[in-house]
């Protein structure tokens, strides 16, 4: 069971990441809309430009929290700061991008490098083959990461869906982290991830007056890719799936609707269902909504998983969140678009 310390530990590193987070972001808005505007196109489900970078708050908030509150509490280390300084790259390579586009293979590059650094950050007795597999491991866990950078980044399309998926997931792995012992750090990690995305919240609220952007969604790939693969070395690779389930379906549907299409996959586009969901109709907020409902059942049944002692209790509960999370998607691929 988690100590009081460790809870109220935790606790303020989610209250002041919050606060931080709001307070940058507010401060950095109005040169934020001068030099990092989003103006609309075929892809955009936003109809007025709309400045985007908020990722550069929520990042600054979740570094400077998260790593003052390991020092103190002595669980700082070498891994920590390499995992911190990935991200900290990833948010440099997004806003560079939210400003002026880069090419997708320059672009995909720099994430692989982020991703490599992130899977050499994990825990060496984290793993779950033997030490001749060990580098092979590590090279699959980077792989893994540069997946699900893209997913997040590729769901980060109408207001507030990133914090519906995303909050739960944060909320369940600092959770996890309290109830087993999977790293010092993670816990704090994972609650400053969760403060920094809720102090984000007001300003994303549909209608949005600011965007994440590439500067948020790429480095929260990679924080909440690191999380899930930490919670899976520790041998609950059930619990890692569920809480990243929402993403990985909806994105994972989509690439492979367009590769049996024959569509290329750097090709722009709103094949994602829930942009579907929008161009058919239903509002933004709904469908966000929805996403956060899932996610929330999905991560109320990873922490399922990770309390079960027997393979059929894990068996059903990713049975059940695949049930919960492909529902609305087939539902949203099925309605009419109106929106051309």
């Amino acid at each position: 069971m988690p100590t009081s310390s460790t809870l109220l530990t935790t606790g303020l590193a989610c209250v002041a990441a919050a606060l931080v987070s709001w307070l940058v972001i507010a401060t950095l808005r109005p040169w934020l809309v001068r030099v990092a505007g989003a103006r609309p196109d075929a892809r955009s489900s936003h109809k007025t430009v709309t400045p985007q970078g908020a990722g550069l708050g929520v990042v600054a908030s979740l570094i400077l929290v998260a790593g003052t509150v390991a020092v103190l509490a002595g669980v700082a280390e070498v891994r920590l700061l390499a995992l911190l300084a990935a991200i900290a790259s990833l948010t440099l390579l997004g806003f560079i991008d939210d400003v002026r586009p880069i090419a997708w293979a320059p672009k995909l590059a720099a994430q692989a490098a982020a991703a490599a650094v992130t899977a050499l950050s994990l825990p060496a007795e984290a793993t779950l083959v033997p030490p001749a597999l060990y580098w092979a491991e590590r090279a699959v866990a980077a792989l893994v990461l540069l997946t699900v950078i893209n997913i997040v980044n590729f769901i980060d399309g109408i207001d507030e869906i990133t914090l519906a998926h995303g909050a739960p997931a944060l909320a369940v792995i600092w959770v996890a982290a309290l109830l087993m012992p999977v790293g010092g750090a993670t816990g704090v990690i994972a609650a400053a991830g969760l403060g920094a995305m809720a102090g984000f919240w007001p300003w994303n609220r549909h209608p949005a007056s600011i965007f994440l952007g590439d500067s948020g969604s790429l480095p929260l790939g990679l924080l909440l890719g690191w999380l899930a693969l930490h919670l899976a070395l520790q041998g609950q690779p059930a619990a890692a799936l569920l809480v990243l389930l929402y993403p990985l379906a909806d994105g994972g549907q989509t690439l492979l609707r367009r590769v049996l299409a024959g569509r290329r996959l750097t090709e722009p586009h709103r094949d994602h269902a829930y942009q579907r969901a929008v161009d058919s109709g239903l509002r933004a907020p709904r469908v966000a909504f929805t996403v956060a409902l899932v996610s929330i059942v999905c991560g109320a049944l990873a922490l399922v998983s990770l309390r079960s002692d027997i393979a059929g209790g894990t068996a059903a509960a990713l049975a059940g969140g695949m049930a919960v999370v492909l529902l609305p998607i087939i539902a949203w691929l099925k309605r009419p678009r109106r929106r051309t």
